[in-house]
Formats: structure tokens, C-alpha cells, sequence
């Protein structure tokens, strides 16, 4: 995964996700609604074919906190609720 930053304003961040297709960036973006401060949030994959896995990824907040603060909080939000999956499933795997 690399990010390749497009615009970066106070409240604006788009950056394309290379590497990443519909699995991770639909994740990523359905994370960010979460943070009431993120006002927009959304990708577009530009070409079915030539961009498959580079989503161009648009996050705009309400300036109480930084796009890359809310990349930063959402990303840390996966991570954990996918170490809870796994502990939960080395719990069921072992009994």
C-alpha cells in the first residue's frame, strides 16, 4: 500500500491508495463516517481496468481535526477491531 497525496488543505485531504481496490477502501471509508468531525468521505475508482487498485479517496472534516487526524483514527480503528477478530477467534480455536 502507498498513499499518493493529490490536495491537502486545512480541511481537505485526496489522496489515491495504490495497491487497495473496493475491500479496504469501502472499510477505510465507512470508518471514517464515523468520526462526527469527518463531514465528507468517499473513493472513486476513475478506470474499472487502468485503475483497478489506486481508489482516489476524498476526506473533508469540520476543521476541529485534521483529514490526516481522521486517517490517522480510522486506520488505528481497523487495526484494533481486527486484533479483537483475531483474539477472538484464537479464543474459539483453542477450546
Amino acid at each position: 500500500m502507498k498513499i499518493e497525496v493529490i490536495k491537502r488543505d486545512k480541511n481537505l485531504l485526496e489522496f489515491y491508495l495504490v495497491g487497495e481496490d473496493h475491500t479496504f477502501a469501502n472499510l477505510l471509508s465507512e470508518t471514517l463516517h464515523e468520526n462526527k468531525h469527518v463531514t465528507f468521505a468517499a473513493y472513486t475508482i476513475e478506470h474499472p481496468v487502468l485503475m483497478a487498485r489506486k481508489p482516489r479517496f476524498r476526506i473533508s472534516t469540520d476543521g476541529k481535526i485534521t483529514p490526516e487526524k481522521a486517517l490517522e483514527e480510522a486506520a488505528q480503528k481497523i487495526f484494533d477491531r481486527a486484533k479483537d477478530v483475531l483474539e477472538v477467534w484464537e479464543g474459539v480455536i483453542k477450546k
